[in-house]
């Protein structure tokens, strides 16, 4: 019998995985300040109050290529909630890469995640709203005088909430030994955010601005449906399983590269489709699964029936 010997990891490499044990909680706490920026750019399309911008006339290149791609205050803020969600998704990765998840990482990520997520897209929601109600004298609040202004913020706040159990669920589920990896059970918080950050980013484009007046009375409604389809059962297929890992055949290929080349001459409407075809596919599916069950039991009732006639007339 051969004896194979087994070597010792070198020196040099197990230093260097120790050295980016810190980088995973370093992606997590820029998706968090990235949900706090998110908000202070939200506050500060409410309230004219300079918030550190250069004074006006004093546009550089990079402020203006900015405004040409994000140009309010509001888009600013969704824009850094998508990096969020970039920050978010390589935390992952890294941690897997470097074998240093732990449950402090979790934890952290889904503190992070409630800020960026949660709290973040709802403060835009309802600055959003202010901004745009403010010739009404209609001011998204508790207490408000408006039937519209109150429902506006609670809509908010039951997204806010809703988060943070959807958050609380994922982290009971994920510890449990039969925990499916393959997909998500309900709306995944990032893909809840990016509805409310695509709708906000399309509307302070040219192509939206039409849609804007409607989209004032739309918003809370597809806040509380985002809500209640993070907190669903509903199956969401992970879109990295789906799209980008393992052999995918040549036809997804292709449409990939229809969507990025349709993306970099229609930015915002692109984004906006994509995000709500993600939004849509988990009720799509279990409406799917539900028809195909129930004709399954119809065609094998028909084929028995056709059997017993035959017997009969046999």
């Amino acid at each position: 019998m051969a004896i194979v010997a087994k070597f010792p990891e070198p020196p040099r490499r197990r230093r260097r995985l120790k050295s980016l044990v810190f980088l995973p909680t370093l992606m997590t706490l820029g998706n968090l300040v990235c949900g706090f920026a998110a908000i202070h750019f939200a506050l500060r399309a409410m309230f004219e109050l300079g918030g550190g911008a250069p004074p006006a006339g004093s546009t550089t290149l990079s402020r203006a290529i900015i405004e040409l791609m994000l140009p309010s205050f509001l888009s600013v803020g969704a824009g850094l909630v998508f990096l969020g969600m970039v920050l978010d998704a390589f935390d992952g990765l890294l941690a897997r890469m470097t074998r240093s998840t732990t449950d402090f990482g979790g934890q952290l990520d889904s503190l992070a995640d409630v800020v960026t997520f949660g709290v973040a897209p709802g403060t835009l929601m309802v600055a959003f709203m202010s901004t745009q109600l403010a010739g009404e004298a209609i001011l998204p609040s508790p207490i408000s005088a408006h039937f519209l202004g109150r429902f506006a913020w609670v809509s908010a706040a039951v997204y806010v909430a809703f988060t943070a159990i959807r958050l609380a669920r994922f982290n009971v589920e994920h510890a449990k030994a039969d925990f499916d990896h393959r997909t998500f059970r309900g709306l995944p918080s990032p893909g809840a955010a990016a509805v409310i950050a695509s709708l906000i980013i399309f509307q302070d484009q040219e192509v939206g601005q039409a849609f804007k007046p409607a989209l004032v009375y739309a918003m809370p409604l597809i806040a509380l449906a985002t809500a209640f389809l993070m907190t669903s059962r509903l199956r969401y297929r992970r879109f990295h399983r789906t799209f980008l890992v393992g052999r995918r055949p040549f036809s997804q290929i292709v449409g990939c590269v229809f969507i990025l080349a349709v993306f970099w001459l229609y930015k915002a409407p692109t984004l906006l489709i994509v995000v709500l075809w993600y939004w849509a596919s988990g009720p799509a599916i279990q409406i799917a699964h539900t028809l195909r069950r129930s004709q399954t039991p119809a065609t094998s009732s028909d084929e028995d029936e056709a059997s017993d006639s035959d017997a009969q007339a046999g």
